[in-house]
């Protein structure tokens, strides 16, 4: 007998690719979180250096060229 978890439709939000933390799991995911935070939060908001900045478009623009045009949005 299926439950209404088994059901794809009926209300409910979709289900997220990672499962939710059960039992003893949510305390120590909401302290690696936080402490992940702490040490990468300053720099992830560091600029990139503009040669590396470049180098980025740069090879973005050689795949573009050699993919398909479905790789990149539409410009409007």
């Amino acid at each position: 007998m299926a439950t209404n978890d088994d059901m794809p439709e009926g209300g409910r939000a979709e289900k997220s690719a990672r499962p939710k933390p059960k039992g003893n799991d949510r305390p120590f995911d909401m302290w690696l979180h936080k402490q992940l935070h702490a040490m990468y939060d300053e720099i992830a908001k560091e600029p990139l250096p503009d040669d590396l900045v470049n180098l980025i478009d740069k090879d973005a623009a050689s795949i573009g060229n050699k993919g398909s045009s479905t790789d990149e949005p539409s410009k409007k």
